[in-house]
């Protein structure tokens, strides 16, 4: 795309803007490597003060033509790679014609700040006339100097060979005058000042900027309805106590919440509950009772026997202590057979005997029920583990849409954390409800969401919308090139590498990051995607922005 004028004005307009403090355009030196401009956004080494010094010492103009006062030409082209505009007094034969090249890149709208120039005079039956220069002046604006020697039609070409981007600019046929008087009276000027707002490059290249042309695309209609992201009932898990037990850590360390699990791993584990009469205290108790009662008994049989024998106490006395001996040791050795039984299932290889409790699927523990230490009975909840790779979109359709469903082909969600737009295809549709939710008159349709990068979490509320008709080609815009100007939409065409215009739109389909224009731009135009609002400042400040770039 091209935009070119011829214009007589040009070289006076830039005189007196340049002399006057109002437009911001009244710099003073700096001092050696310090620049006014700055590199705060990338656009090279060179700033803006420096520039139009340089440019009065090189050329003895300004920001384009300076203190030349004829016709002049300047044309704006956008290639694939970068954006040409170029400012230049008409060609006249024997004559210099310092070229003003603004170059810059399309892909993040930085100034091209390094390579070579090459401008191409052909055609008109005469030789082909080169004209080189091998670096920026600053970076973004190249000065060749083209001095034509031969008059008639001659198209011109621009070349860039830079390591940042290379390409070749058509600049189409401009005619070389025999006489300067020629060339002024031939000038005319077809542009609108009107409607035109002025934003210099070099104030372009010094804060996000981007522009995009305007395109036809596929737009797919959709409606709107509020949404949540939940956990489907097959990736969550909780985990209860298989025994009674206590909670133990398993290796000596306890799991925290939010910590990722593989199915099986070991979450902690439940040593045996002691049943009645097993506490280990209880048993040491019972032995020690028991070899008291054993002696006893054998001091009883002792002190009795020799009695018997002289006759002093009857036979049944020493039969009565002796049953009492053998009962005692009876109970002794139940009493050390159970403390013995306890010890050897407390210790199996070496470790604690505890039952493992393992995680049932792969994924990450998002409550605990327990702590370590807590006695619990079978049955009892300990933990809950969520798959996170997996979740439901759970839409609530509005009842006035709800016949609309049968038509649904997919649907899209935006979330604060997740750059872009989140594409959700029909293959996803899990389920449409089969009532109405009696308080919201909304019915659930649900969608399977993948979450691999795990950016997403359940809970999280958004506005999903639903494609329920077939897609149309429409023009469409970025949705980030619309600005709302005191409730009217509005977007900003770039007319010229310097020029814009502010459009009143109308809008249609939202799809995505784009939004169907109805009227107001048509394909091929460019518009401001990135920096809109400081073109807005623009029109509405030219004190504060700058305007002091006549053309």
């Amino acid at each position: 795309m091209i935009t070119r004028h011829l214009s007589p004005l040009l070289g006076l307009l830039l005189a007196l803007t340049a002399c006057s403090d109002k437009h911001g355009h009244d710099h003073p030196h700096d001092e050696p490597g310090e620049h006014a401009h700055g590199d705060e956004h990338g656009h090279g080494e060179h700033g803006h003060d420096e520039a139009h010094a340089e440019e009065h010492d090189d050329h003895g103009h300004g920001h384009g033509h300076g203190d030349h006062d004829g016709a002049s030409e300047v044309v704006t082209l956008w290639g694939e790679r970068t954006q040409l505009f170029v400012e230049f007094p008409a060609l006249v034969v024997g004559e210099d014609s310092p070229f003003a090249a603004h170059l810059t890149r399309l892909t993040d709208h930085f100034a091209v700040d390094s390579g070579t120039v090459v401008v191409e005079l052909t055609g008109g039956e005469h030789p082909v006339e080169r004209f080189t220069v091998e670096r920026p002046a600053v970076a973004g604006i190249f000065r060749p100097v083209v001095r034509p020697a031969h008059p008639g039609l001659r198209r011109v070409v621009l070349r860039l060979d830079s390591s940042a981007a290379s390409e070749t600019h058509e600049m189409g046929e401009f005619t070389v005058f025999s006489s300067r008087e020629e060339a002024n009276a031939a000038a005319s000027t077809d542009d609108d000042p009107e409607r035109q707002i002025s934003y210099l490059l070099e104030q372009q290249w010094r804060v996000p900027f981007r522009v995009e042309r305007v395109t036809a695309q596929s737009m797919r209609p959709n409606f709107p309805a509020f949404a949540r992201l939940v956990q489907p009932p097959d990736a969550e898990s909780v985990v209860t106590a298989p025994r009674d037990g206590r909670v133990v850590a398993a290796g000596g360390r306890f799991p925290l919440v939010g910590e990722s699990l593989d199915q099986g791993d070991v979450l902690f584990q439940l040593t045996t509950a002691p049943q009645e009469g097993g506490d280990p205290a209880m048993l040491d108790l019972a032995v020690d009772q028991a070899q008291i009662r054993v002696g006893s008994a054998r001091r009883e049989v002792d002190r009795l026997t020799p009695l018997v024998d002289q006759g002093v106490v009857p036979r049944r006395r020493l039969d009565e202590a002796q049953s009492e001996l053998a009962t005692a040791e009876a109970e002794l050795r139940s009493a050390r057979r159970r403390r013995s039984s306890l010890s050897q299932t407390e210790r199996v290889g070496g470790q604690r005997d505890a039952l493992d409790v393992p995680s049932p699927i792969e994924g990450s523990i998002a409550e605990f029920f327990v702590s370590p230490g807590t006695w619990v009975s079978e049955g009892e909840r300990l933990v809950r583990v969520v798959d996170r790779d997996r979740l439901v979109l759970s839409v609530g359709v509005p009842e006035a849409y709800v016949g609309r469903l049968r038509d649904v082909s997919g649907a899209w969600f935006r979330l604060d954390n997740v750059p872009g737009v989140i594409e959700v295809p029909r293959t996803a549709l899990v389920s449409v409800g089969t009532e109405l939710d009696p308080e919201s008159r909304t019915l659930p349709v649900r969608f399977r969401i993948d979450n691999v990068r795990r950016e997403l979490f359940a809970g999280m509320r958004t506005q999903a919308h639903l494609i329920a008709d077939e897609p149309q080609l429409t023009t469409a815009v970025p949705l980030a090139a619309l600005v709302d100007d005191s409730g009217t939409d509005v977007v900003y065409v770039q007319t010229g590498g310097e020029s814009f215009e502010r459009r009143p739109v109308r809008i249609g389909i939202r799809d995505g990051d784009y939004v169907e224009i109805t009227d107001g731009v048509s394909p091929g135009e460019w518009v401001v995607v990135t920096g809109a609002y400081s073109v807005k400042l623009a029109s509405t400040s030219t004190e504060s922005i700058g305007h002091g770039h006549a053309h």
